[in-house]
């Protein structure tokens, strides 16, 4: 276990910016994920972590002490990439216990260490197979035993879920953070995938053209973003411009929206003269029950079958419009008339203009 401390990180590749003062904390035994579109600067950060790439400014500490001069085969971290590299002339066993036969460990430590990782990623029995013998799942997992075998203080993870199909990838991802968990150690991952990111992580850092544009919990990233920008990339959302907005407390606003006066919460640095947007995750989102005073008003412009829940859009007065899910059996008819009410706590007002 170890306590990662990346301060101002900056990449520069002659004219190009690849990481613009990159801040971020893995405090020890926490899993990190580095969120973003490709080219944003995720595996960048991890390959100076990892003393692939050397950063022109900016500070790594482990544990308090500083590992930029330190060359990658000293670094005790260990690394899994989306190809997996592993050695196809070598059996299962013989790529796990590679990195601990460089080290000259004694063949009854290594063949306890494979042993003992092997049952750990759920690879007992392949001993003997070839990675053209086994499956994309299992290569992915012997991967990850290599780099755990060696019990290193950090571990590295480049998109290693990428080459596998949506069943597998599940699997996998709950493996390693299972195994991340139980073994305590200090990780980063790196992903383009939100639903991954959430699932797994302590801590997320959403990425933007080389800088850090939130870094906080998966709960606070999805329901309190600081921009429209992690909005979007964290999942399906409705945005509704504010047509005026009247500070209360710090983090606590009156908004005028889609003809109604609401108090809801929003990003504290949002002042009266700053144009902003109501954020509604359609989770929160329902329709009216009869009776029920409605929030909105509108007709309802889609509607798709999903098997679970139909997806629906509800055209408002003012030309926006809200997206929802309605349970799978509810009549629904394009161009009915709809009422809509949501849940105020997770409501949130952020700035409609990115920083």
């Amino acid at each position: 276990m170890a306590l990662i401390e990346v301060r101002n990180l900056r990449k520069q590749y002659h004219d190009f910016l690849a990481l613009d003062n990159v801040s971020l904390t893995a405090q020890s035994g926490q899993l990190v994920t580095l969120l973003g579109p490709s080219g944003c600067g995720k595996s960048t950060t991890l390959r100076c972590l990892a003393g692939f790439l050397e950063p022109n400014g900016g500070s790594i500490n482990v544990d308090g002490e500083s590992i930029v001069s330190v060359p990658p085969n000293r670094r005790d971290f260990g690394v899994v990439f989306q190809n997996y590299a592993l050695f196809p002339h070598m059996t299962v066993a013989d790529n796990i216990a590679y990195g601990l036969k460089l080290r000259k460990y004694s063949r009854g430590e290594i063949e306890t260490r494979v042993f003992d990782v092997m049952k750990l990623v759920r690879l007992t029995g392949l001993d003997d197979r070839y990675p053209r013998q086994i499956s994309g799942g299992q290569q992915q997992r012997v991967a990850l035993a290599r780099a755990l075998v060696l019990k290193p203080r950090l571990l590295l993870l480049d998109e290693p879920l990428a080459n596998l199909d949506a069943r597998l990838r599940d699997e996998v991802r709950w493996l390693i953070r299972d195994i991340q968990q139980q073994s305590g150690i200090t990780a980063f991952y790196v992903t383009h995938d939100q639903a991954e990111a959430m699932a797994i992580s302590d801590m997320v850092a959403v990425m933007k053209s080389g800088r850090v544009a939130q870094f906080a919990s998966p709960r606070e990233i999805y329901q309190k973003p600081v921009e429209r920008y992690v909005a979007d990339f964290t999942g399906e959302a409705n945005f509704l411009p504010c047509q005026s907005v009247e500070p209360i407390s710090p983090g606590r606003m009156r908004v005028q929206v889609a003809g109604r006066t609401l108090e809801v919460d929003g990003v504290p640095t949002i002042s009266a003269s700053d144009r902003a947007e109501l954020l509604l995750r359609p989770e929160s989102l329902r329709f009216v029950n009869t009776g029920e005073e409605p929030t909105f008003t509108g007709r309802i412009s889609k509607s798709a079958f999903l098997g679970a829940s139909q997806h629906c859009e509800v055209a408002l007065a003012d030309n926006s419009s809200l997206k929802l899910a309605a349970p799978p059996n509810a009549a629904l008819t394009i161009g009915d008339e709809v009422g809509l009410a949501f849940d105020r706590s997770h409501a949130w007002v952020i700035p409609e203009v990115e920083p």
